[in-house]
């Protein structure tokens, strides 16, 4: 899916540096702490400031099943490092202890451990999007010139007229 989705990005018709930053944009979105929102986020912020739904879609599908559990480590990890975190105390799990309401009260505990996620996503969510709008430009116009026929001389033709 994920490759169909960048094939279709490099054959847009609209200008490489607005394809980048709505694929930046998405890719933002992805790395946010807005977990199972970022689908439904990315096509909000496509309707809003009219950018491509498709390049969006594509950079907040980098979080997906298969990279979801080391952008939650790696979120984690990093800001614990900048906020701390606190001691985390997971009670112990089986099937009679999770059908009690003490289990559940003390894992709900645990939300202090959210702070450490939801900063070190931002820290993410914000180098992944420098990352990617440079990364995504450089490749829309390398994929352009290659395989379309455009000269940086023919993008500055367009851009005159």
């Amino acid at each position: 899916m994920f490759r169909r989705a960048l094939r279709t990005l490099l054959n847009l018709d609209e200008p490489p540096e607005r394809t980048a930053l709505a694929f930046a944009i998405g890719t933002f979105i992805g790395f946010s702490p807005l977990l199972g929102l970022q689908t439904i986020l990315a096509a909000l912020v496509s309707v809003v400031w009219r950018l491509n739904k498709v390049a969006l879609v594509t950079g907040s599908l980098l979080n997906n099943p298969w990279t979801m559990a080391p952008i939650i480590a790696a979120s984690w990890a990093i800001g614990s490092l900048i906020v701390g975190s606190p001691p985390m105390e997971l009670p112990q799990a089986g099937l009679s202890a999770i059908l009690t309401a003490e289990f559940w009260r003390l894992l709900a505990a645990q939300w202090r451990q959210l702070l450490p996620f939801a900063v070190g996503s931002v820290i993410l969510s914000l180098l992944s999007a420098a990352i990617a709008y440079p990364l995504m430009l450089y490749s829309l116009r390398s994929y352009r010139r290659k395989f379309q026929g455009d000269t940086p001389e023919d993008a500055a033709n367009d851009g005159a007229s």
